[in-house]
C-alpha cells in the first residue's frame, strides 16, 4: 500500500487519513475540519479515541492512500467510524 504525503490539508476533510510525527504513525482517522489557513487539522471521534487536533507547527504531517490506485488492500479495511450520538 502506498501512502503519499499531503502538502495541502484543506481538501482532506472527510477523507481517511493517517498522522505522523517524524515518520512515526500516531493515529488513523477521517477528517473533521482544518483551519482556513492550512495549520491545524481535527480527527473525528472514533470509539474511545476523542476528536483531535494536529499542528502542523508541531511537526505532524497528514498521509493519505489514493482511491484511483487500485488492486490494494484498503487503508480503511476494518475501520469502522463511531456512530453518530
Amino acid at each position: 500500500m502506498a501512502f503519499h504525503l499531503q502538502p495541502k490539508w484543506q481538501p482532506l476533510i472527510g477523507q481517511l487519513v493517517i498522522v505522523k510525527l517524524h515518520d512515526e504513525e500516531i493515529r488513523r482517522g477521517v477528517v473533521d475540519a482544518v483551519t482556513d489557513d492550512d495549520q491545524i487539522l481535527w480527527l473525528d471521534n472514533d470509539g474511545p479515541e476523542p476528536r483531535r487536533l494536529f499542528h502542523r507547527a508541531d511537526g505532524f504531517n497528514v498521509w493519505i492512500d489514493y482511491k484511483w490506485e487500485t488492486d490494494r488492500p484498503n487503508l480503511s479495511a476494518g475501520f469502522h467510524p463511531a456512530a453518530a450520538p
